[in-house]
């Protein structure tokens, strides 16, 4: 694996961990995925809507979120699991492992 693949990995596993602590510090664990596009952009993951989308369906498929509809608005919602590895209580595969603080 080259030093970009191997970077872009990297960088893959980082953004799926800040959609998921984005999602532990909500109030009701839920947001919209335009305002994740957002939030990614604060911690220097700027990616369109669509790739926001894919990461769910990724996270989604490990049983750390769901991703549901208001109408035509994709909602993305932590699960227990989810809150387990934003904490870094758990690990997942694709999912980068919190620092300790």
């Amino acid at each position: 694996m080259s030093h970009n693949e191997e970077f872009q990995r990297r960088m893959i596993e980082d953004r799926r961990l800040v959609i998921l602590r984005y999602l532990d510090e909500e109030d009701d664990g839920r947001m919209s995925a335009s305002l994740m596009v957002d939030a990614l952009e604060i911690m220097s993951h700027r990616v369109p809507r669509a790739t926001v989308l894919e990461d769910a369906g990724y996270l989604e498929g490990l049983g750390l979120l769901r991703v549901e509809y208001v109408g035509s608005v994709p909602m993305l919602r932590i699960t227990g699991r989810g809150t387990e590895v934003a904490q870094g209580r758990e690990n997942a595969p694709g999912v980068k492992r919190p620092a300790r603080a």
